[in-house]
């Protein structure tokens, strides 16, 4: 079967015909926008026509694939963007027509660098992998707002942890794999060269359809109660081939008009993580956050809870990943841990460590530190240490 589809293959009528159809268009999507600030428009439309076209070449028809989504042809087109609830239901169906649950890997793996529009252009265009990584992090948003890349350096490794705004939306899981799978590969596209030593993290406990693709994937850690993308601090000086400072001035430029234009940095959720924690390692309470964000606590919780959630959810998350990193730090006694993160004992962060995990901290350690280290002390004696500018940078920024 054909679907004839092609990116630039939708044809609109001309004229009076082609306004009424684009305004039509236009008023279906705001309508399906307003349903909830979850679902307001934040994933490129570029992901969207790359799974068409993925799913065309296996005989798949465009009309089965946007069946039920809402996803009109004008959006398909320029710099159009989808809700998440669109998206999440595009790839529901491209899971269900291709009986393969793990869709978002075969993205990851098939996406080139021109998916990600300008913000790809920049990419190609910077000095070395670090610097790309530094773009990659700075303008995720443009890409798709529902997830939040943070950077962090660790010893010998540079950490992009892929955060969730959305956790309730659709199909997370497979949007989840399609940006890790997507950013564990950026080294290799950008540079040309192998880069063995990239790890990906999940949260959860492996997935049956992970086998399908193990093999293509380099190496990947399930049931890390984490998830994001491990990088020798070693690759981040790799030279970028396509590198150009002229055009790289450009796509930086035009990144930031994008981002004004479409208001990605205005996402409640991200305004209130960008506060976690303070310089001193604390995490405000919701009056110190509503004064931040100039509103009162009061409105702040109503807000959070149009949207399923509350502040205690965001600073238990915001706190998860950093105590969750302490915890595989084998240096740091859990009593030590507890104090810095900011919990009363050793009990209290026990508690919450066993509802994040369903293990307690030494168990959690047990399973995952000494294998941890074993990688990392190989690591060092195949490559050496760099401690690159980049690395810093990343570092600093996350």
């Amino acid at each position: 079967m054909h679907s004839g589809f092609a990116r630039r293959s939708i044809r609109l009528p001309d004229g009076e015909q082609a306004s009424q159809f684009l305004w039509s268009s236009r008023r279906v999507m705001r309508k399906v926008i307003d349903m909830s600030d979850w679902f307001r428009a934040d994933v490129s439309a570029e992901y969207a026509v790359g799974l068409l076209q993925l799913m065309e070449r296996r005989g798949f028809r465009l009309n089965d694939l946007l069946a039920g989504t809402g996803i009109e042809p004008a959006q398909l087109e320029d710099n159009f963007r989808l809700t998440t609830q669109q998206d999440g239901a595009l790839l529901a169906n491209a899971a269900r027509l291709a009986e393969d649950p793990g869709i978002g890997f075969e993205l990851g793996l098939n996406g080139t660098l021109t998916w990600h529009g300008v913000l790809g252009f920049g990419l190609m265009t910077s000095g070395t992998f670090g610097e790309a990584l530094a773009l990659w992090v700075k303008y995720q948003d443009l890409r798709t707002s529902g997830f939040r890349c943070v950077a962090q350096a660790r010893e010998d490794y540079l950490e992009l942890h892929i955060q969730d705004l959305y956790p309730g939306a659709p199909v997370r899981q497979c949007s989840r794999d399609r940006l890790a799978t997507m950013t564990a590969r950026l080294g290799s596209q950008l540079t040309g060269e192998a880069m063995p030593g990239i790890e990906t993290w999940f949260e959860e406990d492996e997935p049956a359809y992970y086998a399908a693709y193990q093999e293509r994937l380099g190496t990947v850690r399930y049931g890390t109660r984490m998830c994001l993308v491990r990088i020798p601090t070693t690759y981040l000086d790799a030279p970028i081939r396509t590198a150009n400072s002229a055009a790289l001035r450009l796509a930086t430029a035009q990144c930031e008009r994008d981002r004004a234009k479409a208001g990605q940095g205005d996402s409640l959720v991200v305004r209130i993580k960008g506060l976690m924690p303070l310089a001193d390692g604390a995490y405000p309470g919701i009056e110190a956050v509503a004064r931040a964000l100039y509103m009162s606590s009061r409105t702040l919780k109503r807000k959070l809870h149009s949207l399923g959630m509350n502040f205690r959810q965001l600073t238990d998350d915001a706190r998860k990943s950093e105590v969750l990193r302490d915890v595989l730090n084998t240096s740091m006694t859990i009593d030590e841990i507890a104090m810095r993160r900011g919990y009363s004992d050793a009990a209290n962060l026990t508690r919450a460590f066993r509802r994040w995990t369903g293990e307690s901290p030494s168990q959690y350690r047990a399973r995952l530190s000494g294998r941890l280290e074993r990688a990392s002390t190989s690591g060092r004696t195949r490559r050496g240490r760099l401690n690159s500018p980049a690395s810093r940078a990343l570092g600093q920024a996350g």
